[in-house]
């Protein structure tokens, strides 16, 4: 009879633990009750939580080097904000483009969580222009302090912006937009508190809206609320608050008190009246173009209700083939609640230990829903063949079911253990609080699947045990044509033409693999699509601004003064113009760049005199008109960042740019008085990234398969075992990195744990399979077909619906506005669909050859197969 379990340890655990799954059902259901109830509710209080730091790489070199001089030159975590004039619009020069740009400016610069020191356009007073006039030389701000938009001051602006050398930078190429550059801080240096991304990014987006919409709301009180009255107006919002629930939510709004100081208070929908008034600042010629990482974050955010959506019809779906497979609604719902219980405990533990829910990590509780339908199909499938098959009372059934399947399960949920486990190697915060994340779910669904779910079913009553019956008996009968098939591949000829095939499909995918990038493929922000917003927006920065949207920081160190050290500078000026020859680099900036303006300025911008001058005392007043403040210099000049402005952050752009940095350093003199430190700057960040990503990528896959082995060995203690269910599970991983190739997916922080997710799930059908096949070879002495025919019987129809309603649930992904899940979507349905014909037809093609018998004078019995029998 299969239900037996064997070995001391699995013996102790089943006779330690049915006691109280099944003796004490009632106590166990309230202890269980009761646990939902307090993680349900820590569940409510998880809110989004993303942080720029966790996408930084700590302990990289580059990343020291950003840590170091982040105070002094700024860190990656930028906001550009380019207000443009439409076609057919003029200039920036003209009185209502530059109100919009002062009022713009100034909401950046009063903007929450903003470094102010670090805020930038043509209307702050750190961008000035230097000329050289009959008294000496004459500067001041490109934008006076006392600007008046005449005609006269305008076209001054226009002349001091010449001088000044911003095109390109500050004001668009052709003159036609200006941006506005800002960095913001990651906690607020006054309460440590930390920086909220989706109300700063909704923010951004009021700003937009306030010179972009034509209408505005007021928000105005209904009643008196002391110390505001009836009428006031307590919030302006540019974009209409009005919604079906409006009246039933929270608004912030901010008052003084009787003390003078600023509070902020909650008040619901119900008591405020809105009103629709038109907005004085809007400005119908100009458009606004937002980018940066917490604008990220914040369209991610905004898609939150797009990934419940899609989690609800995943569940849907599931439910509906749970259904088709069992025949009964009430059956087909048991494993999927002990899922959507399992997401709850997820989402629960991760708020109790301190943690909130990352956008980047928001698909995390798919998996788990993804790990946990896996696990309960099995369980499930084996409690019908219990209760159908063997016409067993629910009770009975449930309890040989959990017998039969405890340790093949809590094997393979090890694995997923350990293979998740791996990912802590990564030292990206963001990968590792995945890694948490899904551990957490993991544990959630061993108490969820292997302990709730063969309780609840040991209640399921059958009260139509012939109907019941015909409908598991239907459905074997129409898989019987693919496990006839399928059994072939324990016939050696057969065998051996798949083992030969799988060797071929191997070694095309790993020549393939030679293309598999490491970091970005394409232009724009890879976790949203090509057509979202932002990367219209990015589109249009890079298209109008020489800068670009992306920046590598190359810090030069040497001694104090350096800056007045032609030796120095010299050599900064000579890296300047490689980068600058460097394909993928659109321009650089740096403070030599900017010396050898105010020399030639000197010399009545004679072309021939745009050089460096070698005295210290010329190189004096060349760096003169440039504080600390402008960020092209420390304060004692031992240190000057190299702005290198790249084309886009892809892959092969990263790679040439950081070559190009490399093979430069290589020719300098050993005895060079400056050195060279990579970097800061949000292509450092991404270098950094890659490197840490292209070092830890075989690391961690190695240690995923060295885990699993381990535990493979550890549960059947044969060798044999660990060749039939690994070597497909790591064909699958090999081929999922040629698809990606096709596909133009490079391996990214975002999508790196993806492969390590899959083959955690992937391995569950390899071991139940395996495990029935290998009882039926060495318990039952059954010939291999008849076993392996058996096994399907048992176990194969778990995997193949398994498949189907995984990759059914994944496959929606592809409809996202995130291109991140669309991405990973494919990724998952390929690898799903893909482990079960390696479980199905693969593995037993390496039993074939591998897997004997019990040994010659045992007695061989062979037991009919079970789904004969049905």
């Amino acid at each position: 009879m299969h239900g037996e379990v064997k070995g001391g340890f699995a013996k102790w655990y089943v006779d330690v633990t049915v006691p109280i799954i099944f003796h004490k059902r009632a106590r166990l259901l309230i202890v269980l009750t009761l646990a939902t109830l307090f993680l349900g509710w820590q569940a409510t209080q998880l809110r989004l939580d993303a942080g720029f730091e966790k996408q930084l790489p700590l302990g990289h070199p580059y990343i020291e080097v950003f840590k170091e001089y982040q105070r002094e030159f700024g860190g990656a975590n930028l906001v550009l904000f380019a207000v443009m004039q439409k076609e057919g619009n003029g200039d920036i020069y003209e009185p209502a483009f530059m109100d919009t740009l002062r009022k713009a400016t100034d909401a950046m610069f009063f903007l929450p969580g903003m470094d102010r020191s670090r805020v930038s356009s043509i209307m702050t007073p750190d961008v000035r222009y230097l000329e050289v006039v009959e008294e000496g030389f004459r500067g001041g701000n490109v934008v006076p302090a006392d600007f008046t938009p005449t005609p006269e001051m305008l076209e001054g602006v226009r002349r001091n912006v010449e001088k000044a050398g911003v095109v390109g930078r500050l004001v668009a190429n052709d003159e036609r937009g200006a941006m506005i550059f800002g960095e913001l801080l990651e906690r607020d240096p006054v309460t440590d508190e930390k920086l909220d991304y989706f109300e700063t990014a909704d923010r951004l987006e009021q700003i937009r809206q306030r010179f972009t919409s034509p209408k505005m709301w007021e928000l105005r009180l209904k009643s008196d609320l002391p110390p505001l009255e009836a009428g006031e107006v307590v919030k302006t919002t540019y974009s209409d608050p009005r919604g079906l629930l409006f009246d039933f939510s929270d608004v912030d709004v901010q008052y003084k008190d009787e003390s003078g100081n600023v509070a902020t208070t909650e008040l619901s929908g119900r008591d405020l009246a809105v009103s629709e008034i038109d907005n004085p600042d809007y400005n119908e010629s100009v458009d606004i173009h937002i980018i940066g990482f917490a604008k990220i974050v914040g369209d991610i955010g905004d898609k939150a209700a797009e990934v419940v959506g899609f989690f609800g019809l995943t569940i849907l779906l599931v439910w509906i083939v749970l259904w088709m497979y069992t025949g009964s609604w009430l059956v087909a719902f048991l494993p999927l609640s002990c899922g959507l219980l399992a997401v709850v405990w997820e989402l629960g533990m991760l708020h109790l230990f301190g943690y909130g829910l990352d956008p980047f990590a928001i698909l995390v509780p798919f998996l788990v829903i993804a790990i946990s339908v896996s696990h309960g199909i099995q369980i499930t499938n084996f409690w019908l063949l219990e209760a159908a098959n063997k016409r067993l009372n629910s009770y009975d059934a449930a309890m040989g079911t959990y017998k039969r399947l405890v340790i093949p399960g809590l094997t393979a949920l090890v694995t997923n253990f350990i293979g998740f486990g791996t990912l802590l190697l990564i030292p990206i915060g963001i990968v590792q609080e995945m890694a948490i994340n899904a551990c957490f779910g993991l544990f959630a669904v061993v108490i969820c699947k292997k302990v709730l779910l063969p309780c609840l079913l040991s209640f399921v009553p059958i009260r139509n045990p012939e109907k019941f019956q015909r409908h598991q008996l239907r459905r074997d009968a129409a898989l019987q044509p693919l496990w006839r098939v399928a059994s072939y591949m324990v016939l050696k000829r057969q065998a051996a033409v798949v083992l030969a095939a799988t060797a071929l499909a191997w070694g095309v995918s790993e020549y393939i693999n030679r293309d598999l990038a490491i970091g970005e493929l394409h232009q724009g922000t890879p976790e949203l699509r090509p057509d979202s917003r932002y990367n219209l927006d990015t589109d249009a920065i890079v298209s109008n601004f020489t800068i670009g949207v992306d920046v590598l920081k190359i810090i030069a160190e040497g001694s104090a003064d350096g800056c007045i050290d032609y030796s120095v500078v010299s050599m900064i000026d000579r890296l300047a113009w490689r980068m600058e020859n460097t394909p993928g680099v659109q321009s650089t900036l740096s403070l030599p760049h900017m010396q050898k303006m105010v020399f030639n300025a000197y010399n009545e911008n004679n072309p021939a005199w745009n050089v460096l001058p070698r005295e210290p005392g010329a190189l004096v007043v060349t760096v003169q008109p440039f504080p600390s403040s402008t960020g092209l210099l420390n304060t004692d000049c031992s240190a000057m960042p190299l702005f290198v402005f790249t084309a886009d952050h892809k892959a092969e752009t990263i790679d040439s740019v950081i070559e190009s940095f490399e093979a430069f350093v290589a020719e300098m003199p050993e005895d060079s008085p400056v050195t060279f430190k990579l970097a800061t700057g949000n292509v450092g960040v991404m270098a950094a990234a890659n490197d840490v990503v292209e070092e830890t990528e075989f690391t961690v896959l190695l240690w995923l398969f060295v885990a699993i082995a381990v535990s493979l060995w550890v549960s059947f203690r044969s060798l044999v075992s660990v060749i039939c269910i690994l070597a497909p599970l790591a064909a699958v991983s090999v081929f999922t990195y040629s698809v990606m190739v096709f596909l133009e997916i490079g391996v990214k922080v975002s999508n790196i744990a993806t492969v390590a997710f899959a083959a955690g799930i992937g391995v569950d059908y390899g071991i139940y399979i395996y495990s029935v096949l290998e009882e039926n070879v060495k318990e039952h002495g059954m010939a291999m077909r008849e076993a392996y025919t058996d096994a399907l019987g048992q176990t194969g129809k778990a995997v193949v619906f398994t498949a189907l309603a995984l990759s059914a649930s994944v496959a929606t992904w592809m409809l996202s506005g995130l291109q991140f899940q669309v991405d990973m979507g494919i990724l998952m349905t390929v690898m799903f669909i893909a482990n079960a014909v390696a479980a199905i037809f693969i593995m037993p093609s390496f039993a074939a050859f591998l897997l004997r018998g019990p040994r010659e004078g045992k007695k061989q019995v062979s037991e009919p197969a079970t789904s004969s029998q049905a």
